[in-house]
């Protein structure tokens, strides 16, 4: 049933959200995320166009959000009934994706916003908040994102988002007449007066201020016929880009939009356009001063970084292109860019937690899906930290900040761990399932970087684990026996295995979905005391092994024992291997919200095995010695000397 309206004589009625929703569930679901992104505005369901459109009428939504999967007869009609009855609503459409190439070229302009179902969840509340929210007006004559705005385009792509099966006739003054064809949501064919197929769409696209209907008993829609109708598509959003503004369309993805200000700068890397638009507007509305720049991806992200200079970065964790601590990283191997602080969004809390504890510009983290409160205020917290000066140490008299979603809940505090060039001396956590206090407090500061750790009951073996670690061959050594030596390899993928030998372990524990590396400690010797291990979002996969060792060059290696042929890869395709090492499980650390963060291990033998097969028993991998360990920036895994024994 419709939730109730809001009445009282006198009273301005409350703002409100139209949801469109067939199924009960989802009405439901959909109404809680509503509730909690648009706490100030009533949701009223609809079951039906003719339901939509009578308490439409009565409540004149600020914004609709439509379900077209499956899709409604009849909804381009009851769309132009809205573009007419309530111009200034906004509408989210809930459907199949649309065509990346496309939505990279309309980004966020046009009278109906889209989101691919099923949906996450931070995506759909940046989706509605940023709809609900201050939604500044674009250099355009049309303000975007309202139904006044309505054009073909929208249609065809709704049509398109809802897989649907429709002929659309289109109509521009008394004389222009056409018809779309869409079968299983692909444009099919197209007609009008003496053109049809491309040439027909292309016509009826240029047509200003076109008017469009459903037929009343549809036909079956024409087979599809062999024309790129997004190319089309394509064509005319570059053409309407290009002349002076009638409807607004975006800028190409992924270029940077910046406002030019007098205030404080901030860089958002997020390759959620309506999140960019949501973060853009909230801060803008809040800080009016301040110099706003957003990029979709890591790599424009970093070059806007470095050529601003800013005071804030806001970084999402997970980016199609560099995840944000690899963004990180990289700034913080470039001088002018080391000293800017970052303030780290993502849903994957437990990854972007270890991340904030390993990186040292990441000053504070922010839980996706946020509110726009929230975000203001942590932002306006850091930003008044003051910005730092590049080449100048990084304090860390103070922990950073994480703020959660929410009012209600306060920012926690993430201390950092210190650098790992000199590894603190790590004791074995052994006997206990939980450190007492006291004990707590000295794992606390000799082990973990997290809040709160956990460690590891064992009886004898009962933390023993397999780490399985795919490797690509750098150089390989042959004996004067023409047998393999010593091998230099490195890690073909972050991504790791691990196997828990105790049953009643390895049920309580995370270790089936996969890791990645994380830090790593050396001894005194230069070998491996501790690794860290990071829960993968992903379940793990087998990297794609490769046995063969395409020779590219042979060098001769004189040493103290006795001369040594090197051989180098040639190619792209180098020779891929798995290492199995066995280790124990330390330690478990803990995000501020009880997940698994990071498991420590302890690496107690250099005896390894290396295999070319995979599903191999363990036992039948060549015998290697781990001999030494060459880490990267972030001391994690970069290259292993292996050096074979009897």
């Amino acid at each position: 049933m419709p939730a109730p309206l809001p009445s009282s004589a006198g009273i301005a009625p409350q703002p409100s959200v139209l949801l469109l929703e067939e199924y009960d569930a989802l009405a439901a679901a959909i109404g809680s995320a509503l509730k909690k992104f648009a706490p100030q505005h009533a949701t009223f369901v609809a079951r039906s166009l003719a339901e939509a459109e009578t308490l439409a009428a009565k409540i004149g939504p600020e914004l609709l959000v439509i379900d077209v999967d499956p899709s409604w007869l009849r909804l381009t009609d009851f769309l132009e009934k809205m573009r007419t009855a309530n111009p200034h609503a906004r509408a989210l459409i809930i459907g199949a994706a649309i065509r990346a190439e496309i939505a990279a070229e309309r980004g966020s302009f046009g009278a109906l916003q889209f989101i691919e179902k099923p949906f996450d969840l931070a995506a759909f509340g940046a989706a509605v908040q940023a709809l609900l929210g201050p939604w500044r007006e674009s250099e355009s004559a049309s303000p975007r994102g309202s139904l006044r705005a309505l054009n073909l385009i929208d249609v065809v792509l709704l049509h398109c988002a809802a897989g649907a099966n429709v002929i659309v006739d289109v109509r521009a003054g008394a004389k222009n007449s056409g018809k779309i064809h869409v079968a299983e949501g692909q444009i099919s064919h197209a007609e009008t007066g003496k053109l049809s197929g491309a040439e027909a769409l292309r016509e009826m696209l240029t047509w200003p201020d076109a008017r469009m209907s459903e037929e009343e008993k549809p036909a079956t829609p024409r087979r599809r016929t062999q024309w790129n109708w997004p190319a089309v598509l394509l064509e005319a959003l570059r053409e309407k880009a290009s002349q002076p503004p009638r409807v607004s369309l975006p800028e190409k993805a992924p270029s940077a939009k910046v406002r030019p200000k007098a205030g404080q700068k901030i860089v958002v890397i997020d390759d959620t356009e309506m999140l960019l638009i949501f973060v853009e507007d909230v801060l803008a509305t809040a800080v009016p001063e301040l110099q706003i720049t957003t990029t979709l991806n890591g790599v424009s992200g970093i070059k806007e970084i470095e050529r601003i200079i800013p005071d804030l970065v806001l970084l999402d964790y997970s980016l199609p292109d560099l995840n944000g601590d690899e963004v990180c990283r990289r700034l913080m191997q470039n001088e002018r860019t080391a000293q800017v602080p970052v303030l780290m969004m993502s849903g994957h809390v437990a990854e972007m937690t270890a991340a904030a504890a390993r990186l040292e510009n990441v000053v504070a983290t922010i839980e996706k899906p946020f509110l726009s409160d929230a975000l203001v205020s942590l932002v306006q917290r850091t930003l008044a930290a003051g910005r730092r000066i590049p080449g100048a140490p990084v304090k860390r008299s103070a922990p950073p900040e994480t703020a959660t979603v929410g009012p209600s809940k306060a920012p926690k505090q993430i201390p950092k761990p210190s650098k790992y060039r000199q590894p603190p001396d790590l004791k074995p956590a052994v006997g206990v399932a939980t450190a007492p206090r006291s004990e707590e407090v000295e794992m606390q500061r000799s082990v973990l970087a997290t809040p709160s750790a956990v460690r590891v009951a064992t009886a004898a073996g009962e933390n023993d684990a397999i780490l399985g670690l795919f490797l690509e061959a750098v150089s390989m050594q042959l004996t004067p026996q023409f047998r393999v030596g010593a091998i230099r390899a490195k890690p073909a993928s972050l991504t790791v295995s691990l196997h828990l030998l105790s049953a009643a372990v390895r049920n309580a524990s995370p270790t089936e979905t996969g890791f990645q590396l994380g830090a790593t400690e050396l001894d005194g010797n230069g070998r491996i005391s501790t690794l860290r291990l990071i829960p993968a979002s992903k379940p793990f996969q087998p990297a794609q092994m490769r046995s063969a060792f395409e020779i590219g060059g042979v060098a001769v290696i004189p040493n103290d024992a006795r001369t040594r042929v090197q051989l180098t890869p040639a190619g792209s395709t180098p020779m891929t291997m798995e290492l199995l090492a066995h280790l124990q499980l330390a330690a478990v650390e803990l995000s501020p919200t009880f997940q698994v963060a990071q498991l420590i291990l302890k690496w107690h033998t250099n005896a390894v095995r290396v295999t070319l097969n995979p599903k191999a028993p363990e036992q039948s991998g060549a015998s290697f010695e781990a001999a030494a360990v060459k880490l990267d920036s972030s001391a994690r895994i970069a290259e292993l000397l292996l050096n074979p024994t009897k």
